[in-house]
């Protein structure tokens, strides 16, 4: 899921300041009047597709695609083979539907004035507020990415049948309460936690459910490594972002705890992380076991450096980069690990 990114003026360029004042609940029930026209200005800028490819923030994707192929990971070695369309089916789904999140919670940002251009230090994670288009394009955009990810999911369905709507459901659910609702999940300190365990295990669960038949439960278990890493990407971002949401009354995990103590359990975290890799390779993958020296040297100096840059807000852009480095590569090599005794016999 993106970064929280908005803009305290209704453009880029110090316009009109018609949604900064909004609060994320009025952001919410705004939406069909400014369908209808309520928010306009003149000098809106046309929408481009660079505008569209940074509000879907492909930066981000790796926390859509390692669920997808740690399942595919899991299927291969259970079964021996992988359902090629069907999987792509389900990447393109879970993409799809993070793209949604991306976006619907930038337009719930910039209605609500969590941001403002002066603190929103990379204009390529600012979209509305660099660009300076009408912002409900940001919201239709949002609820396109959804429909498209019911149409990627088309083949799944009718391959695997109904009940893979009940995940989708699921997924859907969360886009909406991850910005929207009484209390957007963004707000509370179970923001970081909740994302990690949809993303990282309810969607590795619903793919090998979709690709063996069978619903292993398992599978939330072996997919604790991708749950912790994603939800160390959420825990970054906020732990850049502490003065601001605190400002704007995010009482995120790091908000409530701080950013020493958000640096040290990010470094516990990570820990956990690797041990359960480990432990379900060594328990259930042996084989792949002897990656494990390159799973440490590839991933403990990205900790240090991200320790060293100290998640101040000047070092957000290089800190979030680590941190979504460090959920590539473990998991990379964690998916390897699992791989390596099916591609040896």
């Amino acid at each position: 899921m993106k970064s929280s990114k908005a803009s305290g003026g209704g453009s880029g360029n110090g316009g009109d300041n018609s949604g900064a004042s909004v609060s994320n609940m009025s952001a919410l029930f705004l939406i069909p009047s400014e369908l209808a026209g309520c928010i306009r200005r003149k000098g809106y800028k046309r929408l481009t597709f660079r505008s569209v490819v940074e509000l879907a923030a492909p930066q981000t994707w790796s926390a859509s695609v390692m669920p997808v192929l740690l399942a595919a990971a899991l299927t291969i070695a259970q079964t021996g083979g992988l359902p090629v369309l069907l999987f792509f089916s389900l990447l393109a789904t879970s993409v799809c539907l993070q793209c949604a999140v991306n976006t619907l919670n930038d337009y719930s940002d910039f209605m609500a004035g969590v941001d403002r251009l002066e603190n929103s230090v990379d204009p390529t994670d600012a979209s509305i507020i660099y660009h300076d288009y009408e912002p409900v394009l940001a919201f239709v955009i949002g609820m396109g990415f959804i429909l498209l990810g019911l149409v990627c999911g088309l083949y799944a369905i009718l391959t695997v049948g109904p009940e893979l709507l009940i995940f989708g459901g699921i997924g859907a659910a969360v886009v909406f309460l991850y910005s929207y609702g009484l209390l957007p999940l963004c707000y509370t300190p179970a923001g970081e936690a909740l994302s990690g365990a949809v993303m990282g295990g309810v969607i590795p669960l619903a793919c090998v459910y979709a690709m063996t038949g069978e619903l292993q439960w398992p599978t939330i278990a072996i997919s604790i490594p991708v749950i912790i890493t994603i939800a160390l990407i959420m825990l970054t971002n906020n732990g850049s972002d502490i003065e601001k949401d605190t400002e704007s009354g995010r009482m995120t995990l790091p908000a409530r705890i701080g950013r020493s103590a958000t640096l040290r359990l990010h470094a516990i975290l990570l820990a956990a992380a690797m041990v359960c890799a480990a432990a379900a390779v060594l328990l259930l993958f042996p084989a792949g076991a002897w990656l494990l020296p390159l799973f440490c040297a590839w991933i403990i100096p990205l900790e240090y450096r991200l320790v060293k840059l100290g998640l101040t807000p000047e070092c957000r852009v290089r800190s979030l980069a680590i941190s979504t480095s460090v959920n590539i590569r473990l998991n990379s090599v964690f998916i390897a690990m699992i791989l390596l005794p099916a591609v040896i016999h």
